[in-house]
């Protein structure tokens, strides 16, 4: 299956990625690049308020059940979602029906009521959405890395959702005005991945449909500054320490930089293989292991995770710092790169096969790099990449700025301590 997308432009500055597949469904995703990140504190959760709103109700579909039912009988589904820097309305739908979709959702984002009676009543549901996040042990874990590494806190909240006081203050009218000044033409992609019959008629009938949005710029707002720092998240209702390493990457996440990524992924492949035999295989300290992603395309940070016994701490940050110093040492090999290559094959075709992946993956290289995917430049990148380029562009990072984070039962050690004794 051929990976082909097509990026275009309206005349109002919308960005369209086309993406045509021999599949009988289409994913879509209408996008805009503006998010939960880009709100001052007093309107933290406002973003996700008018995501709900946008799926309440027009004077079309005035009910949520008349929408459902609606695309339902098309053979669809849709959702929506808020994050920090996204605000997304989404879709799968049999491929004949495709239009019926992207014309549904161009009614929503045009037309919806934001009813009073209809904001009240979700002031209850999106508290209770709140309430339930707050109870979820990685919505903490999350809250308190944000705290220590960027000093970013909400009280009794959370960035996406908001706070009570916030999601109980909002009114229409700043709902609207908030709507307007953060979604314009200017930061809106609309991506369809699956099977599309008429490239030329399908972008003849988005112009058409979509020349009612704005057309002013809108600017992307949060800059978080990573600081170092170790801590320790006091969680006496879980039974397990969770460690995170986390790293600054050393460059910016530019297309320019994508093939240093490459190569760092390549060591964290071998880190993480040498981690999986020594935490668990060799010493059964630990169920499993992986990386932590956190931060954001502005201050992007990752680095080993895992979690054990609070007993097995120590232990177990000594043991991750000895296998990443083994790792920077003997580097990885010949025989490594050839088994990552090869492992690939399957992930691509899992890609070409999947339209909501396809569709994900364009939404996010926009939102990066504003391009759509070149998905046999990056396979082309990653089979160029050499052992001496891993290690090259490794170095400097896993001795770096590091900070250690634990979440868990009390915890008493110095951990930046004793990853130097154990790093070399």
């Amino acid at each position: 299956m051929k990976f082909e997308p097509t990026l275009h432009k309206l005349s109002n500055g919308v960005t369209v990625i086309l993406d045509p597949m021999d599949v009988a469904t289409d994913e879509v995703c209408i996008c805009f690049r503006t998010g939960a990140g880009d709100e001052e504190p007093h309107e933290y959760g406002i973003t996700h308020f008018c995501e709900h709103m946008f799926c309440k109700g027009t004077p079309r579909f005035p009910t949520v059940r008349a929408g459902k039912d609606y695309i339902a009988d098309n053979g669809g589904s849709f959702n929506a979602s808020t994050s920090l820097d996204y605000l997304k309305f989404v879709g799968r739908i049999v491929s004949e029906n495709l239009w019926v979709l992207l014309d549904f959702w161009a009614d929503r984002i045009q037309n919806s009521l934001f009813d009073t009676n209809m904001i009240e009543n979700e002031r209850g549901v999106i508290l209770d959405e709140l309430r339930r996040s707050l109870s979820k042990n990685g919505v903490k874990q999350t809250m308190f890395v944000e705290k220590k590494l960027y000093d970013i806190e909400v009280p009794n909240g959370e960035m996406t959702l908001g706070n009570p006081e916030n999601i109980k203050s909002f009114t229409r009218e700043q709902m609207l005005e908030f709507a307007s000044r953060r979604m314009s033409s200017k930061n809106c992609l609309i991506c369809v991945s699956g099977k599309i019959e008429d490239k030329n008629e399908l972008l003849k009938k988005l112009e058409d449909r979509f020349n009612f949005l704005p057309t002013h710029n809108v600017e992307k707002k949060r800059r978080w500054q990573y600081r170092a720092c170790t801590a320790h998240n006091l969680m006496p209702e879980i039974k397990n320490d969770v460690i995170e390493i986390l790293f600054p990457c050393l460059w910016p996440a530019t297309l320019e930089n994508k093939y240093q990524d490459t190569c760092v992924s390549k060591f964290e492949q071998k880190l993480r293989e040498t981690m999986y035999d020594v935490l668990r295989s060799d010493n059964g300290l630990v169920y499993g292991c992986g990386f932590s992603n956190r931060g954001d395309i502005f201050s992007p940070i990752c680095g080993p995770y895992t979690e054990t016994a609070p007993e097995n701490v120590a232990r177990v940050v000594a043991l991750i710092a000895k296998a990443a110093h083994d790792v920077y040492v003997s580097g990885v090999t010949e025989d490594d790169l050839r088994k990552y290559k090869n492992l690939s094959k399957l992930s691509r075709a899992n890609f070409l096969e999947n339209n909501y992946e396809r569709c994900r993956r364009n939404v996010l290289d926009w939102g990066y790099f504003n391009i759509a995917h070149d998905f046999y430049r990056d396979c082309e990148m990653a089979d160029s990449v050499t052992c001496d380029d891993v290690m090259k562009y490794t170095r400097g990072i896993y001795d770096g700025p590091m900070s250690i984070i634990t979440h868990g039962p009390k915890f008493d050690g110095d951990l930046q301590q004793i990853w130097k004794d154990n790093f070399k």
